[in-house]
C-alpha cells in the first residue's frame, strides 16, 4: 500500500498504476542460478591452485628423497646451511662427514642441499667399513 502511495506522489495518478505494475513485474522475475555458477568457480580456483602448487613440491621432495637413498661412502655433498664435505659414513639418519683434515661433522640426512660429486668407487660392504673404522681408530693412537 506504501508503494502505491509513492509511486502516486513521483508520478502522479496515471503513472500510478504503470508503476505499481513495473515494480510488481520486477519482483516476479525470478534470479538466475547464481549459486551454481559460484561453486563452480571456485572449484575450479581450488583445482588450480592444488595443481600450481602441491604438485610440484611433491615432485621436488621426491626428488630429495631419492638422492638420499643413493647417498654412498666417498661422496662430496653440500648442506643446506653451506658447509661442503666427502661422506665417511652412513648410519639411519645420521652422516659423518670430512670437511678438513681430521675434522668431522656429523649431520642428519634431512641437512643435505645436494651431491656435488659421486664417489667412482663402489659402496662398500658393512665388514669393510668395520675393518676401515678399526684400522682408522689404530691410526688416531
Amino acid at each position: 500500500m506504501l508503494e502505491r502511495v509513492l509511486n502516486f506522489i513521483n508520478f502522479g495518478p496515471a503513472g500510478a498504476t504503470d508503476a505499481a505494475n513495473t515494480v510488481e513485474q520486477a519482483q516476479a522475475v525470478p534470479a538466475s542460478g547464481g549459486g551454481l555458477s559460484g561453486m563452480l568457480f571456485f572449484l575450479i580456483i581450488i583445482i588450480l591452485m592444488w595443481v600450481l602448487l602441491f604438485l610440484p613440491q611433491r615432485r621436488q621432495e621426491k626428488k630429495h628423497k631419492e638422492m638420499l637413498s643413493a647417498l654412498k661412502k666417498g661422496d662430496k655433498i653440500v648442506t643446506s646451511s653451506g658447509i661442503i664435505g666427502k661422506i665417511i659414513s652412513i648410519t639411519n639418519e645420521r652422516i659423518r662427514i670430512s670437511t678438513a683434515d681430521k675434522t668431522e661433522i656429523d649431520i642428519t640426512k634431512n641437512a643435505i642441499a645436494g651431491v656435488l660429486s659421486k664417489s667412482d668407487k663402489p659402496e662398500a660392504t658393512p665388514e669393510e667399513t668395520e675393518t676401515e673404522t678399526e684400522t682408522e681408530t689404530e691410526d688416531d693412537k
